[in-house]
């Protein structure tokens, strides 16, 4: 993958109309952050914000978080609280200007959160910085010279000095293209796919178990109706036995009645006194 490339995904084409002043490589989320910003030809209007995004975010909802711009004020200073920013200091992450339409007005260079303070600014605000203090003494004096005898100096000279740019750059691109391998590497799952294969054995097993009580227990329960109609047949042969006993008992003890007493001789008058 060339350079080329490699800038092309960390970067927008966005026209300016707000710049991010002092973008740093890191910033503390242990502290307040503040994002300043310089406004090019442009008046904040109503729902203009700030707002803090993963970089490679495709749509305005990705935001992690913002900050309403002030209107009608004389520094053009957002600041975020401390107990608001991410603590993911593997992500890295830019600012964006976003206007009351939903228009992206700005975009900063890419940072990352630490747990530590680090103050620096952002690699490609200050490569020109980190290049003077890498020159050597001679390149240095060279570059203190006159305009008139900077024609002098050899293309030699010229190229060193876009090595060590391009050396810095190059780096942290590095860096970050280690970061986002990193979040690609997939996890083993085997272990865990071998739990689910066990934890899906044991509900199989569970369930036929289960599905054998309810046969069970269904048998049962057809013999136990299969008996309660026997024993409610048997019932209603016992109460008709009950009857018929009933009505022969009855009928015994009027015959035997009529057999003992037979018919009764009337009594005679009663005398009456004279």
């Amino acid at each position: 993958m060339s350079t080329v490339d490699l800038d092309s995904r960390f970067s927008t084409i966005i026209i300016p109309r707000v710049e991010f002043l002092n973008v740093q490589d890191q910033y503390s989320y242990n502290e307040d952050l503040i994002c300043k910003y310089y406004l090019i030809d442009y008046e904040v209007q109503d729902g203009d914000r700030v707002a803090i995004f993963k970089l490679g975010w495709q749509y305005i909802k990705d935001y992690i978080l913002f900050e309403w711009t002030p209107k009608e004020s004389e520094t053009n200073v957002v600041i975020f609280n401390k107990q608001c920013l991410p603590k993911n200091t593997s992500e890295i992450y830019q600012f964006c200007f976003i206007s009351g339409e939903n228009n992206v007005l700005a975009a900063s260079e890419p940072f990352q959160f630490s747990d530590k303070t680090k103050n620096y600014q952002s690699l490609f605000k200050s490569s020109i910085f980190k290049l003077e203090n890498s020159m050597p003494d001679d390149y240095k004096s060279l570059s203190n010279a006159s305009p008139s005898s900077l024609n002098n100096i050899p293309d030699i000279i010229e190229r060193d000095r876009e090595m060590l740019r391009l050396k810095e750059e190059n780096e942290f691109l590095r860096n970050t293209l280690r970061i986002l391998i990193g979040k690609q590497i997939t996890k083993k799952y085997d272990s865990d796919i071998q739990d689910l294969k066990k934890m899906i054995t044991d509900i199989q097993l569970t369930v036929v178990n289960q599905q054998n009580q309810i046969t069970d227990l269904q048998a049962h329960v057809s013999r136990c109706d299969s008996h309660y109609k026997s024993l409610q047949i048997e019932k209603d042969n016992l109460e008709s036995t009950c009857d018929d006993l009933k009505k022969r008992l009855c009928q015994d003890v009027n015959i035997n009645t009529d057999d003992e007493f037979g018919e009764l001789e009337s009594l005679p008058p009663f005398p009456f006194a004279k």
